[in-house]
């Protein structure tokens, strides 16, 4: 079975250190070892990796070099068997060459004649190809260009003739003693007659130019030597290897398929063992600059996140015990740090405010339930007083009187119960009815109208929320007009909401003074009580969402609308 992580030797006690560690002694203890170190171990094995990657591709770079040179020189040896075939398989100079020779004017004669034939074929003298030509037979000598001062030796002689018609090489130097090299080879082969029996032979003098151009051009660089090797001798060398500027030389041989000659390449590796070292020395410098690096990115993020993290934490407590936002303190970092204390501030500035305005709130509250008390003893004393009165009009007969009397009854016995009490919609509404036929009595001239859907009559709201708005259509609106007054009450359900609209066609307010009415309904204070009044108890009540617009033209009349929750009958917190 497995154990449980927990009870693992000694991992409670890790764990406490680990969380006890802070972010910095994290960072330098487990970012270097686990980041750094294997960085520089990677950029170590990196530059070994690659130096002998170097070394490899010199080694298959020079034996490519040196394969490419023996093709080349392979390809120009044949070159010249081939135009020395074509000077032994041509019928007419096998012609001339039968001529007897009896004096000197014959032999002038076939020396022209062969020059004709022979010149074509090698493509003219050139001190740089082919220096000349030299037909030997059992009768005369012809040659054409040049010859060396130095004979033919008799065993280039015997190799040639041993030869049978194949192609033989032999070199000849130039008879300076300082200098080792070839200068020219003699490429020979025999002549035979129509009936394939010798008459003698022919050699080609090749200037040792065309080697050494092939030499040269393979040349890389000043760290590279060519040695052209016969069966006993040296024959051309290209040297540029200097001496004192190498420790060690890659040497590489390969053999011609001709003449029984070798192309020895020497390659200096000091080239190579510069850029290994160069190498090493760049691994070195970036191993270290990978260590500093680590121990900057560890500052930085210690400076960046580790103590900005610890600064807000304690700007964090400092809010959490109370104190006022502008004393806590702000900071450079990472900048979602600084935002999101930035953003904390924000929140404490947010909530400071709230606090004030819920103690303001309370404040308020507290005076308007108050003032309810106070005013609750008024309406008792004038409800015993109305009944007398309304007793002696009954007794004199003054019906008018007495209707008033029951209308205003009607309004201070529908006081005095509780103004938070939720009433319905038709209930208040019939109230309002007994308001406005007292209000008829003082201003006559003027019309009531309710447009009241049926869907509505049950929905709740608060008691006496309209009074105060018919009160100012009537007092405001009607009072200065000169024509038939007309007040409407309008109450219907509207995108969710129970809309109440209050309408008169009395004189209207004017643009600047409903700015002034609406800034007084946003700060809560000034001479509008009753518009005040309704405006604080629906927020206080319903909450912030809903409230009271005003529109109003001058001389055309003033609307009034409340946007109230739908509330129905039942409500459970009713009376919150």
């Amino acid at each position: 079975m497995r154990r449980s992580r927990s009870y693992l030797p000694g991992y409670k006690w890790l764990n406490r250190r680990w969380n006890s560690w802070s972010l910095t002694k994290k960072l330098v203890l487990f970012y270097l070892p686990l980041f750094v170190l294997p960085s520089i171990v990677g950029l170590s094995l990196l530059a070994q990796n690659y130096n002998a990657a170097i070394r490899t591709n010199a080694e298959s770079y020079s034996d490519s070099i040196t394969s490419l040179t023996v093709d080349k020189l392979e390809a120009t040896i044949q070159t010249y068997n081939n135009v020395s075939l074509q000077i032994l398989t041509s019928d007419e100079i096998g012609a001339i060459l039968s001529e007897q020779v009896h004096n000197e004017f014959e032999k002038i004669e076939i020396q022209q004649q062969l020059e004709r034939s022979v010149l074509p074929i090698i493509g003219g003298l050139d001190s740089n190809r082919i220096k000349g030509c030299v037909f030997v037979t059992d009768n005369s000598t012809f040659v054409i260009g040049q010859d060396e001062q130095e004979p033919l030796s008799e065993k280039g002689k015997s190799n040639t003739v041993t030869a049978n018609g194949a192609p033989y090489w032999d070199s000849v130097r130039s008879g300076y003693p300082t200098d080792d090299d070839v200068s020219t080879f003699r490429l020979g082969r025999v002549i035979k007659d129509e009936n394939f029996r010798p008459m003698g032979y022919f050699y080609l003098i090749v200037s040792s130019n065309v080697f050494r151009d092939v030499l040269s051009s393979a040349m890389a660089g000043s760290n590279t030597a060519f040695f052209l090797k016969g069966p006993d001798k040296v024959l051309l060398q290209e040297h540029g290897i200097q001496e004192d500027t190498f420790s060690e030389v890659l040497r590489l041989e390969q053999s011609l398929d001709y003449n029984e000659w070798t192309l020895t390449a020497e390659y200096a590796l000091n080239t190579v063992y510069a850029t290994v070292y160069r190498m090493s020395v760049f691994a070195a410098w970036l191993a270290g600059g990978s260590l500093v690096l680590g121990l900057v990115a560890s500052y930085l993020i210690r400076t960046d996140i580790a103590l900005p993290i610890a600064r807000l934490l304690a700007n964090m407590r400092r809010g959490l015990r109370g104190e006022k936002p502008n004393s806590l303190t702000k900071f450079r970092g990472a900048r979602e740090i600084t935002q999101l204390n930035e953003t904390f501030i924000s929140v404490m500035y947010e909530i400071y405010n709230l606090l004030g305005e819920v103690k303001a709130s309370e404040e308020r509250k507290r005076q308007v339930q108050l003032k309810v008390l106070q005013n609750q003893l008024s309406p008792h004393f004038i409800y015993n007083t109305l009944n007398t009165i309304r007793w002696m009009a009954m007794i004199r007969k003054q019906d008018h009187i007495k209707e008033i009397i029951d209308a205003l009854s009607n309004l201070l016995r529908y006081s005095i119960r509780d103004t938070n009490e939720l009433v319905s919609l038709e209930n208040e509404i019939n109230v309002m009815r007994e308001f406005v036929k007292i209000q008829q009595v003082r201003h006559q001239n003027f019309i009531f109208q309710v447009e009241l859907e049926d869907e509505a009559k049950p929905y709740r709201l608060l008691k006496f929320l309209i009074q105060p708005l018919l009160e100012n259509a009537i007092v405001h609106g009607l009072s200065s007009i000169d024509h038939s007054g007309q007040i409407r009450l309008e109450a219907k359900a509207e995108n969710g909401m129970l809309s109440i609209r209050v309408w008169d066609n009395g004189s209207g307010i004017g643009q600047e003074r409903l700015h002034e009415i609406k800034q007084v309904m946003s700060s809560g204070t000034g001479s509008h009580i009753g518009l005040l009044s309704v405006k604080e108890r629906i927020e206080m009540f319903y909450g912030p969402a809903y409230g009271m617009n005003i529109t109003s033209e001058r001389g055309v009349g003033t609307t009034v609308e409340l946007k109230l929750p739908i509330l129905n009958e039942g409500w459970p917190n009713e009376n919150d």
